[in-house]
């Protein structure tokens, strides 16, 4: 399961275009659950600019390092804030010269030397071309997440291209809820108020109609699933008649709720799920204290060459394997399965339920249903509720 980073943001301040720009990417990965601390909105003044650096980068899961002509100089000059920064920045890489933590993000650099002295030889996100923005931006959610940007299940090739090589589709300035709307009317044809679907293979023919593909685009996913987390879609399989392979979760469809009791932004899908066979490689005693805890029980794994492995071994990308050590070399996919009844939503990135006020509630409510304590009338009530979203 995917969990939220923590991003704090590193720049110069001495070019206003630079740091507008700056502000407008801490404002997008807001949008996308991503905690970001910037310090144009979390700097107080007459606070210490140097201890808040120092706490950024030091507790921050990824450091975003936004390099640009200015910021290279002052760097290498270690001149002002910049450069104790990078005095941070240093002796982190030399404790663990290996770590991730710190991902270059290329702004208008002239020359040819790209980033900082202490980042050189590291891979890069380019922001250079602005034209471009969207694909960099989703190469960095995808980063920032963990989620390698490995081949579609149902394309077999990068999320970031078309089975021909080419760039994605655009969504031709549609946006996500007008998107989701005609998706959700091909699926559900005559849907109004709650229409259950009650049938798991019949949820799983109109999944897949609604799953057609394109359902990525250059300018972003306009598809999420929402829970106690919340991510874009980024791939779609049926794994059997009533089992769906939604990115890296493995989910055996109990019923399924097309939801289009308001205006079309409000549109959404309500799946409940059946508990799945465990894998038979983890330990599954703490099932009661997860189901307590969290309101449903999981368990991550990988499949290398169609056999299952531990999620420690595809976090180190090699397994054990009859008695033999072998690479995984990258063919290895993640799964989550769900050892006990679970739900989810899926809706557009737009929805009134993109808002982190509303979070809380949302698994209040999904758990609720679960335990038999809410119904799905009271989580429809709650997102009509919801302010109307600017259009993504």
């Amino acid at each position: 399961m995917t969990t939220t980073p923590t991003v704090f943001i590193s720049y110069s301040h001495d070019d206003e275009t630079h740091k507008s720009w700056v502000y407008t990417l801490a404002c997008r990965l807001v949008d996308n659950g991503v905690d970001t601390v910037l310090d144009q909105w979390d700097l107080r003044f007459g606070s210490n600019l140097n201890s808040f650096m120092e706490r950024g980068l030091s507790s921050s899961d990824r450091v975003l390092i936004i390099c640009t002509d200015t910021y290279n100089r002052r760097s290498n000059e270690g001149m002002g804030g910049v450069g104790y920064e990078t005095n941070i920045l240093t002796a982190e890489l030399i404790r663990s010269p290996d770590t991730s933590k710190f991902i270059p993000c290329i702004r208008g650099v002239t020359g040819s030397v790209k980033t900082p002295r202490c980042l050189e030889g590291r891979t890069y996100i380019d922001f250079s071309v602005d034209s471009d923005f969207e694909n960099s931006f989703q190469q960095l959610l995808h980063e920032l997440y963990g989620i390698p940007a490995r081949s579609r299940p149902t394309l077999g090739k990068s999320p970031f291209a078309t089975p021909e090589g080419e760039a994605l589709p655009s969504m031709g300035g549609q946006s996500s809820t007008v998107f989701f709307s005609y998706r959700f009317a091909k699926a559900f044809p005559g849907a109004r108020g709650i229409q259950w679907l009650r049938d798991p293979v019949d949820a799983v023919e109109r999944l897949k109609v609604f799953f057609t593909e394109p359902f990525v685009f250059r300018e972003g996913d306009p598809v999420w699933w929402w829970r106690d987390g919340d991510m874009y879609i980024n791939s779609f399989a049926v794994l059997s008649p009533d089992t769906v392979l939604i990115d890296d979760q493995e989910l055996v469809i109990d019923a399924l709720a097309a939801v289009n009791a308001g205006s079309y932004y409000q549109t959404f899908i309500y799946l409940k799920t059946k508990a799945s066979q465990p894998s038979g490689l983890n330990d599954h005693s703490p099932i009661p204290q997860q189901i307590d805890y969290q309101g449903y029980a999981m368990e991550e794994f990988a499949l290398f060459r169609g056999r299952p492995i531990r999620r420690a071994e595809y976090d180190d990308g090699a397994a054990v394997i009859d008695g033999r050590v072998m690479d995984l070399g990258g063919e290895a996919e993640l799964r989550v399965k769900y050892l006990s009844p679970y739900n989810l939503i899926l809706a557009p990135h737009g929805s009134p339920i993109n808002n982190n006020a509303f979070d809380q509630l949302r698994v209040q409510v999904l758990n609720g249903i679960l335990k038999k304590e809410a119904t799905l009338e009271e989580l429809t009530a709650a997102i009509l509720k919801l302010p109307k979203q600017r259009a993504v």
